[in-house]
């Protein structure tokens, strides 16, 4: 079994999208260093002294926070007790397997980034070859921070649609070198511990949700453009996966009847037009030679006629399928990222004109539509926030 049974039963005992916001910012100001009191942890905070009392109460009780002492006496009565973090409370790890790179997050409890690597592979040829990198490179940067033991809590992303109780993928079309493969459990196997395989649009929007554009936004939409195109959402402050864990799959989105064949077998998929590898082939038709990402967007930085008249329809392409999504769902926020996000300019242009055309008034009015704060490190910052809670969720069901 390569997923956590106890984190995977989503039932009555869950904690709230609320409370868990509320463990995360208690144990983001704890994670400075300075004992504090309980006081002042709601002075600094800003909630109520009744959840912090509740949550500083769990995470005593799951052996997170210790009290180191008592502060100095303002007044009358005794001085305040301090706490502060629990040394040697451990970390947790975060893996992000792109098309073409390998990220890898080591972080604190209270999901502070230790250490962060990102180094180029091709992913996409071998299963085998990407755990094998993957976890020697975890173990390097655990050895880095002296601490050879386990880490609470793995989360993995990549770049397809998962079934996550069985760490699965549903397509092998995407990631063709995988075909066969047990990825988690072989990351599972080789780490000695269980594992959770996410999709990297789905942690794209964690991501974004509690480190970046979407903070404290409860209802968002998170859009990557790269290689292909995927969708992650949040609904009422939690990611929404769908019965099989496909929600989000905006890139085979049919777009012309007759189009392009895509490497899922259909035709004219969204991604066939508006993808990080369809703007490459005709541009590099265009201008007769061959380009990287990072010279197509120059290019279109640069203002090149053409290259904006592309990225401009490839964005409109984009926002006609947000466009649908959005009648549906209604989010309030729509966060573009991936690496053509980078430089977002007509592509968002192009995105942002035709969800405004493509609803209705009274949706378009209240939507918003931004590029990402993250960058390349969304899906990675979201496998971290993921691991954070699925470790608190190990702690409390003890």
């Amino acid at each position: 079994m390569t997923i956590d049974d106890d984190v995977e039963r989503r039932g009555a005992g869950r904690a709230s999208p609320l409370r868990d916001a509320s463990r995360r910012l208690i144990l983001e100001t704890l994670s400075a260093g300075t004992p504090i009191s309980q006081v002042d942890l709601v002075r600094t905070t800003g909630l109520s002294r009744s959840t912090v009392a509740s949550v500083v109460a769990e995470l005593t009780a799951e052996d997170r926070l210790v009290t180191t002492g008592r502060g100095h006496l303002d007044g009358r009565g005794r001085p305040p007790k301090l706490l502060a973090l629990a040394a040697g409370t451990g970390v947790v790890a975060a893996l992000d397997l792109g098309h073409a790179h390998l990220g890898v997050a080591v972080a604190d409890l209270a999901g502070t980034v230790l250490s962060e690597r990102r180094v180029p592979m091709d992913i996409d040829s071998s299963a085998d070859a990407a755990v094998d990198a993957g976890v020697q490179l975890l173990r390097e940067m655990l050895v880095e921070h002296h601490d050879s033991g386990r880490p609470k809590s793995v989360v993995i992303g990549v770049p397809g649609p998962v079934r996550r109780s069985t760490g699965q993928l549903l397509s092998g079309t995407i990631l063709p070198g995988w075909v066969g493969s047990q990825p988690a459990e072989d990351f599972a196997a080789a780490l000695g511990q269980p594992v959770i395989l996410e999709n990297d649009a789905n942690l794209g929007a964690v991501g974004e949700h509690v480190y970046g554009r979407g903070r404290g936004v409860r209802d968002l939409m998170f859009v990557k453009v790269s290689t292909g195109i995927g969708a992650g959402m949040i609904l009422n402050g939690s990611l929404y996966r769908g019965s099989r864990g496909t929600s989000g799959e905006i890139g085979h989105v049919q777009v012309s009847e007759d189009g392009a064949l895509c490497r899922c077998g259909s035709r004219g998929c969204l991604e066939t037009i508006s993808s990080a590898d369809a703007a490459l082939g005709l541009l590099r038709q265009a201008h007769g030679r061959e380009l990287t990402l990072e010279d197509a967007l120059q290019i279109v930085a640069d203002g090149d006629p053409g290259a904006v008249r592309l990225f401009t329809d490839m964005g409109t392409a984009i926002g006609r399928v947000i466009a649908a999504v959005a009648a549906n769902l209604d989010p309030e926020l729509v966060i573009i990222g991936g690496p053509l996000a980078s430089n977002p300019g007509p592509l968002l242009d192009g995105i942002s004109a035709a969800v405004r055309r493509y609803t209705q008034p009274y949706v378009s009015v209240q939507l918003v539509v931004a590029a990402g704060e993250l960058g390349s490190r969304a899906s990675l910052l979201g496998a971290v926030a993921t691991a954070v809670q699925v470790a608190a969720d190990r702690a409390s069901n003890r």
